[in-house]
């Protein structure tokens, strides 16, 4: 983990200017946007990228040059997946969502595999916790689930550990918490298992951790890496997977005629591809300020070192506080959830509730206060976590590295503002949930 170290000023604001909608709504609303985990905020250049690439016709594989322009683009964007996350070897493939690119994974291993269980944890996001209870029961085979400790609200590896032997065909591990912010050891899992079933495959879901810390999935030692890159910067209709060779190799849906390490399906949208691919350019500028390497990679990784030491400080500063603020950990009206005192291997993203109120009353009057954040109940996306720390809701608090630490003390003084709030204003908050239902992430 990168000591915490918050960005210059001036850079900071560099950063702030390349995104859109940073202070405020697109209706003009300004806001202190700390819900980041839901989905960050858009790059400019994504946004421009997306509009001019999607203006081109031409299907691949045509004798015109937007074909050629639109190949060129998706072999550049496969490429800069490959970069972000450290893929030397293996295939990439493409998605609808990360949710997708789970269900495939864990459906091609399962069906494919001679073990007879399946490890998963109950931390895990439902693309992941629900995929491998449906398939396992379409093939089989047993599946084990590790327990969220309730104190730290993540899973240790030993408590992964104790379900493998050696007839485990998968194990499938959230890298970072949606709920807790907790950031799971996959690697000395990985490591582990295979000194138990040396054939076993490990899938790590990285939607929640890939936009915060540098990656290696090469280091990590995974057979599949899903990553959502609306959660980082880009757009959505979009998902990656890094698939180790000999998992890609496994019988999957596909069309006959393709390669057999192929798992594209369908005509993909070249403009996605060229978004990622402005993701990753903006990495690389950000990275020139703390590297002089000229190659691409480094530069990306040098970017995401620096954004996981600025995430680290602004946890700090919501736990602990400022100069004239008292952190979460210091206010009695509020509850942190799944946290004790070492925030060394999390992102920024917290649950807790406040005394007196429900969370969606508390997300209302946050919202009403200018800071957006989001809450977490028991529903499709939350109920397995939420049931193994022993909470039924909470509010969720989110952050990124284009945030600065004037907003987690704005957030902060609204905090401290809530324990004082009356009982009236707290009966009129929270009746009303977006139309549109609840978020995925």
């Amino acid at each position: 983990m990168t000591d915490a170290a918050f960005f210059p000023d001036d850079l900071l604001k560099d950063i702030r200017d390349r995104f859109y909608y940073v202070e405020s709504d697109p209706d003009g609303t300004r806001r202190t946007f700390l819900e980041s985990a839901s989905g960050s905020l858009r790059l400019k250049s994504v946004v421009e990228a997306m509009s001019r690439h999607s203006m081109v016709p031409d299907q691949l594989g045509r004798a015109s040059s937007g074909s050629r322009q639109a190949g060129e683009v998706m072999d550049r964007g496969v490429e800069d997946v490959r970069l972000f996350v450290g893929a030397i070897s293996g295939t990439i493939m493409p998605a609808l969502s990360s949710t997708h690119a789970v269900f495939r994974v864990v459906n091609a291993v399962l069906g494919s595999s001679p073990g007879i269980n399946v490890v998963t944890t109950d931390l895990e996001h439902p693309s992941v916790y629900d995929s491998t209870e449906r398939f396992a029961g379409v093939y089989g085979k047993e599946r084990r689930v590790a327990h969220v400790d309730s104190n730290t609200g993540s899973v240790s590896p030993d408590s992964v550990l104790d379900l493998v032997d050696r007839h485990t065909a998968l194990i499938c591990l959230i890298h970072a918490s949606n709920v807790t912010g907790a950031i799971v050891d996959v690697k000395t899992i990985a490591s582990e298992a295979r000194k138990i079933s040396p054939d076993v495959y490990v899938m790590s879901d990285g939607v929640q951790y890939a936009p915060h810390a540098p990656l290696d999935v090469e280091d990590l030692g995974v057979d599949a890496y899903i990553f959502a890159p609306y959660k980082a910067f880009c757009v959505k209709g979009i998902a990656f997977g890094y698939l180790s060779d000999r998992l890609a190799r496994l019988d999957h849906w596909a069309l006959s005629g393709k390669d057999p390490t192929d798992w594209t399906l369908g005509s993909a949208e070249q403009a996605t591809y060229a978004a990622w691919s402005a993701v990753v350019d903006y990495l690389a500028w950000l990275g020139v300020r703390f590297t002089e390497a000229n190659d691409r990679r480094t530069r990306v990784l040098a970017a995401m070192n620096a954004s996981e030491a600025h995430v680290s400080a602004l946890l700090k500063r919501v736990l602990n506080g400022s100069p004239g603020f008292d952190g979460l950990l210091q206010s009695p009206h509020v509850k942190v959830h799944g946290f004790v005192d070492d925030s060394s291997r999390r992102a920024c993203l917290l649950l807790f509730n406040l005394d007196r109120m429900d969370s969606q009353q508390g997300v209302d009057l946050y919202d009403r206060a200018g800071i957006r954040v989001h809450n977490r109940v028991r529903d499709a996306y939350s109920s397995a976590v939420l049931d193994a720390l022993g909470v039924s809701e909470g509010i969720r608090l989110s952050a990124c590295h284009y945030n600065t630490p004037d907003e987690i003390d704005a957030f902060l003084k609204v905090t401290a503002n809530l324990g004082r709030v009356s009982d009236e204003e707290i009966a009129s908050a929270g009746a009303q949930v977006s139309a549109g239902g609840r978020s995925e992430g």
